[in-house]
């Protein structure tokens, strides 16, 4: 049977080749500057052969004091060329890199629930282990067969014109000076100081990822995307910095070893007996080999290279092609006009595949306007049901409706817009603090009721002494919100939307109820509205009126 791996590896890079775009322009600036790199590299033997002419008695002085600037422009050339190609291709799969990074996010968003709990080292193998091992290989890959390989066959047509019968010396020169680089191999893309950062920004990544029920409900789906789509924009510029500066010192290594190496060579020319090659013909050949082994050594690394590019990308396109398990919308939609919180669970229970079941079947009705603390000592428990209850799973059985309407039958965005998830410890986007109000509610931008919702949540007594009120921005150094503001900006989002249910979840973090306006601020979002508390401390459970098990229901009782 044949090795269908070639074949994986190829579908896998085609794929990832078509997604970075049909960059036409660029890929010919890419060719027209390798040529001129390969051509430069071509022509640098030649002066320096031409140089070493020149010192011999009989040479042509005024030629003499010229070369040495035709040499150095030459030099120049081919490190602005070299240079120009890593800068183009680099930012092409910087693009590339920033827009997957942010459709896995996106991807993360609408998977099931369960993905919103991956651990930080799952969530940095993504975002930055996998994908910068991508970009960093696919990077050189382009560039080592782009310019190095033109670069090759350039010196190789320089040697052979000056003399074919050398080769096997050449072979010789080139496979010592191979092992002898080796030993001396810099790596381009160290990137030690930004690993803190990078390990910090995962464990915002998992938990915007756990908070995502709270980003669906209020429909800030698009802003939070492109919230992290920027952080991830700031982190890889700061990687490019990185980058380049590696990269010159590279080039610059490049120029100092080729020198030596000249040099070194043209000592031993000196002592050369035999008259096959004069010595200006001899420097240019070994020149051109030495020259040589650097191209072909990366040029070696190529299938290396391209198969860590493929092992990245074996991870990254299945959970992108991953179905999102999102429940399909109905073709015959039931409106709910205006949301009471009624709900009624009539044989309820979920189990995922070959799993024991997670809730058994429920009987529940919740009348509107009540209050509701989920007692389950697994907290993961209590948010299932929570989730059920919104939409974000479906269940196994039975069915649950919202003021006598089946929650299938209702438009997703709809039944979200009835609810709102708070999460204690949710972070605020780097926009204004109206901005953060508003957040997701596109037809609620009227600065009168973000103003009210401010003033209900307690949020304005703290806003009105900002330099700029709701317009100043969260993300300037110089303001710093506490725990119990950040909460209370989150409770007017949550007001500001009028939901007929909210779920208060302290499954990660605790509301700061040691704080009045932030326990008045509570007590406001919980008037008139069904509300399901996920939270052991007792006085989140004294806002509630009943208590329960998903899991045992027989526990119900008064608070």
């Amino acid at each position: 049977m044949p090795d269908k791996q070639p074949a994986i590896q190829i579908e896998l890079l085609n794929r990832f080749f078509h997604l970075s775009g049909n960059h036409l322009i660029a890929r010919v600036a890419v060719l027209i500057t390798s040529g001129l790199f390969a051509f430069t590299v071509a022509l640098i033997p030649l002066i320096i052969g031409q140089f070493f002419t020149q010192i011999l008695p009989g040479g042509n002085r005024q030629l003499l004091h010229f070369l040495p600037l035709v040499l150095a422009a030459l030099l120049i050339i081919a490190i602005f060329t070299s240079w120009a190609i890593h800068y183009v291709i680099e930012r092409l799969l910087n693009r590339t890199i920033l827009d997957m990074r942010a459709t896995l996010f996106r991807k993360l968003l609408t998977l099931p629930p369960a993905y919103s709990n991956l651990p930080v080292e799952t969530i940095s193998l993504y975002f930055f282990q996998t994908t910068e091992k991508l970009c960093h290989n696919f990077c050189l890959s382009i560039i080592y067969l782009s310019r190095d390989l033109l670069a090759v066959i350039g010196l190789t047509v320089t040697m052979i014109w000056l003399n074919p019968e050398m080769s096997l010396l050449a072979v010789a020169v080139i496979a010592a000076t191979f092992f002898i680089g080796q030993s001396f191999q810099l790596n381009m893309y160290q990137r030690n100081t930004l690993k803190q950062k990078q390990h910090d920004f995962s464990g915002i990544l998992s938990k915007a990822l756990q908070l995502g029920r709270g980003v669906h409900l209020d429909k800030g789906y698009a802003q939070k995307v492109r919230h992290i789509r920027n952080s991830f924009e700031q982190l890889q510029n700061l990687q490019l910095k990185h980058g380049a500066q590696t990269h010159i010192l590279m080039l610059l290594t490049f120029a100092f070893l080729t020198g030596i190496f000249t040099v070194f060579l043209y000592a031993f020319l000196q002592q050369l007996s035999l008259n096959l090659l004069t010595p200006g013909d001899a420097v240019a050949f070994f020149t051109a080999g030495a020259m040589i082994v650097f191209p072909l050594k990366r040029l070696s690394a190529i299938n290396l290279l391209l198969r860590q590019c493929t092992e990245a990308l074996q991870i990254i396109f299945p959970l992108l092609d991953r179905d999102s398990g999102t429940i399909e919308e109905s073709s015959h939609i039931t409106r709910l006009e205006q949301g009471k919180g009624k709900l009624r669970f009539e044989g309820v229970s979920y189990q995922e595949t070959h799993k024991e079941p997670q809730l058994p079947s429920i009987d529940l009705e919740i009348a509107s306007g009540q209050k509701i603390a989920l007692i389950n000592q697994d907290a993961n428990i209590n948010r299932l049901f929570a989730d059920l209850v919104c939409g974000f799973v479906t269940p196994s059985t039975g069915r649950i409706l919202l003021d006598d309407k089946d929650i299938k039958q209702l438009n997703t965005a709809e039944l979200r817009q009835h609810i709102a998830w708070i999460a204690p410890d949710e972070d605020l986007l780097g926009d204004t603090i109206a901005a953060n109000i508003a957040y997701g509610g596109s037809s609620c931008s009227n600065e009168i009721v973000i103003t009210t919702a401010a003033h209900s949540s307690r949020a304005m007594e703290f806003i009105r002494k900002l330099p700029h009120g709701l317009q100043t921005k969260i993300n300037k150094p110089d303001l710093e919100l506490s725990d119990d503001q950040r909460q209370r900006i989150l409770i007017a989002r949550a007001l500001l939307k009028r939901p007929c249910i909210v779920v208060l979840d302290e499954t990660t973090a605790c509301f700061n109820t040691e704080n009045t306006a932030l326990l008045q601020a509570l007590q406001k979002l919980l008037d008139n509205r069904t509300i399901l508390i996920l939270s052991s401390r007792p006085v989140m459970l004294a806002l509630a009126e009943k208590r329960f098990d998903p899991v045992n229901l027989s526990s119900i009782g008064l608070a």
